[in-house]
């Protein structure tokens, strides 16, 4: 008689860097017959193993699922011709390591029948989990309930209890016990009493409705001894310290209100007096040209984006006959630049003479350059005094009393005025 061992002995999973194996051992149980309906739908099914004498050529796929995802590609039983009952005894190497299985990874069997010519029939499924609820991997026979005619998946457990066998499920337990050294070992009374346990496993699937697939986990012995898997990540024993409420931290950019570097040596390139040689007989294609037209027609208050500015620039010298586009060209200038302050200046001069709206234009305060405003103010004097008095309410809101009074010096006076209040009071 051996004495109970209060040892345990255990190897990590992460540690076997093996593949598994699982063995298909038997099928007990009878497989029913489909209804008489069903064969009149289908004739072919009486040249099926359904109907064949003795038991038909069935073959086992078994594949690793986690979470309702395969692992790995499925694992076929070999051919194997039945005589008086299914009987596999094959061990069939799953392409999964053990190192690799996770903690919640089932093993899906599914039992499959030939039903025709390139036609094959779903006897039923069966799923059990390779770690137990305590998180050590699975050994020894088990007697697997099949679901009948659907596939292996996590909604077919195959330790679900049956109704009226439950002797089954208890003598399991009992022989799981007695394999991890939890009762003496006898050898003669444990010869006697795993034979009476296959007797009763047997009545009770012969009495079942269902069909029962064993299948066995392997042994891992080390040294002699049988040593249990237990799940278990790399480094997962390494403190990680978190914070329960994340903390908002704010870092400074200085850069984030600066001007852009690449953008303002582009636009010094772009508009040097090297590059603005090449562009007097620059023309623009006909999608340009209509972009260009509608950028000239758009109305005052529309603001100009970088890349029309740039667009407006590179044919300057195209648009210079055309009078309304002049506030366009000096809208896209930057005038905190000295070179480009110089030629928009000359430009200024070479454009055709503008219209009396868009000189008052230039004297709201988008522009602010002097030269821009005197030039503005030398166009309004040259402009009858009909045109003048018609846009003088728009000069009202915009005009610098200075400016006005500029303008109207030397000129027929249609009306006195001493101060800007005067004005703005019209």
């Amino acid at each position: 008689m051996n004495e109970i061992d209060d040892k345990f002995y255990y190897v990590y999973s992460s540690s076997l860097d093996h593949k598994l194996e699982i063995k298909i051992g038997t099928l007990e149980g009878k497989r029913t017959k489909p209804e008489y309906d069903k064969l009149l739908s289908d004739p072919m099914l009486k040249f099926s193993g359904l109907y064949q004498e003795g038991c038909s050529d069935l073959y086992v796929t078994c594949q690793v699922l986690s979470d309702g995802a395969p692992l790995a590609l499925p694992v076929t039983t070999s051919y194997k011709a039945f005589t008086n009952r299914w009987n596999w005894n094959e061990w069939v190497t799953l392409p999964v390591y053990y190192s690799d299985l996770p903690r919640n990874a089932i093993l899906a069997m599914t039992i499959y029948d030939c039903a025709g010519p390139g036609k094959v029939m779903v006897v039923g499924g069966t799923t059990i989990s390779f770690f137990g609820k305590h998180g050590m991997l699975r050994q020894g026979m088990f007697d697997l309930r099949v679901w009948p005619g659907v596939e292996g998946s996590e909604n077919t457990p195959g330790k679900a209890p049956d109704r009226g066998k439950e002797q089954m499920q208890r003598l399991a337990k009992l022989a799981k016990k007695h394999r991890n050294g939890h009762m003496p070992k006898v050898d003669w009374l444990d010869r006697l009493t795993f034979r009476e346990i296959e007797m009763i496993n047997e009545k009770e699937k012969r009495g079942s409705d269902y069909m029962y697939l064993m299948i066995e986990f392997p042994s891992v012995t080390i040294d002699g001894i049988n040593h249990a898997v237990v799940y278990y990540e790399q480094d997962g024993d390494e403190m990680y310290q978190f914070r329960a409420q994340a903390e908002v931290v704010t870092v400074p950019d200085y850069e984030i209100l600066q001007e852009n570097l690449v953008e303002n040596k582009h636009h010094r390139l772009a508009r040097s007096l090297r590059a603005g040689a090449h562009g007097r007989d620059a023309k623009p294609t006909a999608a340009e040209r209509d972009q260009l037209a509608a950028l000239v027609a758009a109305p005052p208050a529309s603001p100009l984006p970088a890349s029309s500015q740039d667009l407006v620039w590179k044919y300057r010298f195209y648009l210079s006959s055309h009078r309304r586009a002049l506030t366009k060209f000096l809208e896209c200038v930057n005038w905190n630049r000295a070179g480009e302050v110089r030629q928009a200046l000359s430009m200024m001069k070479q454009w055709a003479p503008m219209d009396v709206e868009d000189a008052l234009e230039l004297l709201t305060p988008k522009f602010t350059h002097p030269a821009v405003r005197k030039y503005a103010i030398s166009r309004l004097k040259q402009a009858p005094d009909e045109d003048l008095l018609l846009y003088l309410l728009q000069l009202v809101q915009a005009l610098k009393y200075e400016d006005f009074m500029e303008i109207h010096d030397g000129r027929t006076s249609y009306l006195t005025l001493k101060s800007k209040q005067e004005l703005l009071s019209i």
